[in-house]
Order: C-alpha cells, then structure tokens, then sequence
C-alpha cells in the first residue's frame, strides 16, 4: 500500500539529516528533525516534497498496476465455483455475447442500462457428485430476493451453458421463496408494550425484530433458531422469549417441515408464511394478582 506524501518526504529528510556531510556544511543539530531546522519555504524543503511526491506517485501506480493484474488472475480462474457465480452475475437479459465469446460488448451501454440487464442479483454455487449446483434469483422493489421470470431463465440457462466449461454438468436453481412459519412466546415489560407487543409509539418490534432475521439472512444464508431468540430477547421490554416452533416448506414440498436447530433453504432465501406471538406479562408472571 502506497506511503502518504509525508511519510516518505519524513523519511528521507530524517536521513538528510543524520548525514555527516550535510551536518557539517549546513551546521545542524542532530537532535533536531528537518521541519525545526529548514523553513516551509526554503529550496531545501520544496525540493524534498517534490522528490516525496514523485515516489508517492510511482508507489500509488505500482499499488493500481497490482490490482489490476489481481482482478485478471482472478478472471481467468475456469472450474472455481466463484467463476460460475460471477458468469451468473453478469448475465445481462436480452443481450447478445460477442460472437465466439463469452461477454458482452457494454461499450455504448451505460451503468443504469448495465445494471438493468444483469438481472441475477443473487448467485452463489456448490458442488455435489460431479454437479454444479447454481441458485440464483432476481431482486424485487423492496430490495428481496424474488424469482426470475420464465423467460429471463431460460435466457439464463441458455448462457449458462454456452459459457460453462465443457463436461460440467449445471443445475441451475430458480425457485420461489421457500415459506416459512414461526410460533415464538414473550414475556415482555408492561411498562414498555401492551399484550398486544405493541410501544407507545405504535411499533411492534418483536414482529420487526423478527422479519429483520429472515430478510437480512445473506443469500443462501443459514437459519439459526438461536439468532432468531437472540434477536427477540435483545428488543428493549422483552424480559424472556421461547421459539416454541419453526416450520419450513420449499416451493415444490406437500407439506411443512419442523425445523431442529438450523435450516439453510433450497431456493436460497425464505418469506414468512405465518408468525404468530404470543405475549404474556412478566409482571404478571411474578405477580399473579397483577390481573
């Protein structure tokens, strides 16, 4: 990482003057630093910051030069798992590839049109029995992952197998959200929400709380029952909170499955099909005649 102009216009001046030469014929004080000793305007002082400059630059052109040969190592990485996500990812629907090729010319595209077209928002790859499994999905107006039109999946499936490497075989994902059902008990502070969890100020931030842990789970995130309590019991009047249940059901499954610890889900993220809360008063827990 590229040195700040003063860094190295401070190291070279802290060597100019432990030099004996320039000691003697300046007549200076070793003790001292350059800055005590040289005015901000003198020759002496500009010329090293010229000198600091052309290094700094020279170190910030290295440090580019490095980066970019990085990203194109990285480029050509065939048969990674990251390579298939990032073949997904710039996809662009209703493009052409440049023939005999496997990108696209953006040349007179702009960045909105660019991002309008990639329209898998989400990928991420795992391998199992010599099959590269692909789940993908597109993003809907409130920033959630969302399933892609027929016909931007069979665009995609289409490029998928032009760019693959040849003999891998692909399965690509695309499915809905798998549904997800929630039966949690609070016990919460009757100074701080009602029976119903609701604030003063009309909020409800159990019910938050909890959409917050399945809308912000990554893409193909796993689901933990204990993030979930934690996540309860950290809301401001919640006193104790049990997961009592935790069912999920995949977009093809008949029926729903309890969930025992974790669930990572197959079309790589949930919505909630059903949460239901039940409030009880902590006062009234240690207080029985409180009611």
């Amino acid at each position: 990482m590229a040195r700040t102009v003063k860094e190295i216009k401070d190291a070279m001046t802290a060597t100019f003057c432990q030099e004996r030469a320039v000691v003697s014929a300046y007549g200076l004080n070793p003790k001292k630093t350059f800055d005590q000793q040289f005015s901000s305007v003198s020759i002496e002082n500009i010329l090293f910051y010229c000198f600091a400059f052309a290094v700094w630059t020279l170190e910030v052109l290295f440090d580019k030069h490095r980066e970019e040969v990085e990203t194109k190592i990285e480029q050509l990485e065939p048969h990674t798992l990251r390579w298939y996500v990032r073949k997904a990812k710039a996809f662009m629907y209703g493009r052409q590839l440049v023939p005999d090729a496997d990108y696209y010319d953006t040349a007179a595209m702009s960045e909105t049109d660019i991002d309008a077209a990639r329209v898998v928002k989400y990928a991420v790859a795992s391998e199992s029995n010599t099959v590269v499994y692909l789940k993908v999905a597109a993003r809907d107006d409130k920033g959630q992952p969302t399933k892609l039109n027929p016909s931007q999946f069979a665009s995609l499936t289409s490029y998928m197998n032009t760019v693959k490497d040849a003999g891998v075989a692909i399965k690509l994902v695309n499915e809905d959200a798998d549904k997800i059902q929630i039966s949690m008990v609070v016990y919460y502070d009757p100074t701080a929400m009602d029976s119903n969890g609701t604030t003063n100020d009309g909020k409800e931030p159990v019910v938050e709380a909890v959409k917050a842990v399945i809308t912000n789970l990554p893409f193909n995130g796993v689901f933990r029952k204990s993030d979930l309590l934690a996540a309860v019991t950290a809301v401001p009047g919640v006193e104790v909170a049990d997961v009592e249940r935790v069912r999920v059901k995949t977009a093809n499954a008949a029926a729903f499955m309890d969930v025992v610890g974790y669930d990572k889900p197959y079309s790589g993220y949930y919505a909630i099909d059903r949460l239901n809360i039940t409030y009880n008063s902590y006062d009234a827990l240690n207080n029985p005649t409180a009611e």
